[in-house]
């Protein structure tokens, strides 16, 4: 028998997609591959992984635990987003939507711009005024998310240092113990500030959902809801940070276009969002199981098969996107990215990682224009063993 092939794939450069992953799209829409310990397919074509990211015979939960072989990380995810459970994931994940879908409306997230645009104006003067070369992912693409999240959840700014380390742990796959004890810290702190927000209540989704069903929600739950707001609400946020920029100085031309014309910032952040793909592609897979037999094509995925949603390779399909490699500010209606992921289970913060994005990218290049990588590139290093992927460090001068 043929040895199947192995997610991650490897990938030659520090962004985009890898040979491998290119070469099973062009075969087909889906092939069989290993990931994670497990067998599982793996979707690549963007018309097949849009379609199933809206079919509800994709679950997050295994209907078959005992064959699951996620790590102590994947598994905590999965908690957060109640789905880690084949029988309360049906009722569990819709109330949890329920509850924190209101609390990141348009409306509420476009309020927060001008604060936003205000910590970007001065975390770039602060690195305008700073010693070079700057680490820009210190800088900037850390410390932004994180005051934001801060902000939604009524969180002092000076424990967002501790919140950046313990996302980073909880993340991590490579040491199931360091994974549990730091989520258990933001458990442990989470709790202790949903109970003072019950004396002392803000501005804040803790706040709000303490009062929420007549303050009938327990305080365990309210903390729930909070840690995965704090986890899933900036990670994400600060790796595409950290792609951006990359992305735009190995596009020279389009990055003089943007700092000519910021008004194209919305449309460099859709292109970032499209082709933010780090490393292996960690970042880039969405994990599923089928809950009932699902057709794509000649191919049948059974009830209890992982299926693995390449948003990456499908975001770069050619047949989705002319020249889909190409970074182009200037794109006529494109598709819509699959970034955020597609239908029922739309990402919650689509809206605010969008406002806070662009606000990086409206400004960065006319506070720097002379911004450039201190390294060379291929030294920056894409950390595997986290979900989110991701780097630690962007060395820049200007």
């Amino acid at each position: 028998m043929q040895e199947l092939p192995t997610l991650p794939f490897d990938n030659p450069d520090i962004m985009g997609i890898a040979p491998q992953m290119r070469a099973l799209q062009k075969e087909g829409p889906i092939s069989r591959v290993r990931a994670a310990g497990e067998e599982a397919w793996l979707v690549t074509r963007y018309d097949e992984v849009r379609r199933l990211l809206a079919d509800r015979r994709l679950g997050l939960s295994n209907p078959y635990p005992e064959r699951s072989a996620k790590s102590k990380a994947r598994s905590t995810m999965m908690a957060l987003m109640a789905g880690d459970d084949y029988g309360t994931e049906a009722r569990e994940h819709p109330r949890l939507r329920e509850l924190l879908v209101p609390r990141f409306s348009t409306r509420r997230m476009r309020l927060m711009k001008t604060r936003i645009e205000r910590h970007v104006d001065e975390l770039l003067a602060q690195i305008a005024a700073g010693p070079r070369p700057a680490d820009l992912h210190r800088a900037l693409a850390f410390p932004l998310p994180t005051m934001v999240v801060c902000d939604l959840l009524g969180v002092p700014l000076e424990d967002r240092e501790r919140f950046g380390q313990w996302a980073r742990g909880t993340f991590d796959q490579s040491d199931a113990q360091h994974s549990a004890n730091t989520f258990q810290q933001v458990v442990d702190y989470m709790t202790e500030l949903v109970a003072r927000k019950r004396t002392e209540p803000g501005d804040d989704i803790l706040s709000e959902l303490i009062a929420e069903e007549n303050g009938s929600l327990s305080d365990a739950y309210i903390a729930q809801l909070g840690n995965a707001v704090l986890l899933f609400g900036y990670e994400t946020t600060i790796v595409r940070i950290d792609l951006g920029v990359l992305l735009l100085l190995r596009s020279p031309a389009q990055r003089a276009l943007l700092a000519e014309k910021p008004e194209l910032a919305p449309a460099a952040v859709e292109e970032i969002l499209r082709l933010g793909v780090g490393g292996k592609g960690s970042n880039a897979l969405i994990p599923r199981y089928a809950h009932s037999d699902i057709t794509v094509g000649e191919t049948v995925i059974r009830t209890g098969d992982a299926v693995m949603l390449a948003i990456g390779a499908a975001n770069y399909d050619d047949r989705a996107y002319p020249d889909g490699d190409l970074f182009d500010l200037t794109r006529v209606r494109p598709k819509p990215h699959l970034a955020f992921g597609h239908g029922t289970r739309h990402c919650i913060g689509r809206v605010l990682a969008r406002i806070e994005l662009t606000a990086v990218f409206e400004r960065l290049f006319r506070t720097l224009p002379d911004l450039r990588l201190a390294v060379p590139e291929e030294s920056l290093h894409w950390q595997e063993h986290r979900i989110t992927g991701g780097f630690d460090e962007i060395p820049v001068t200007f």
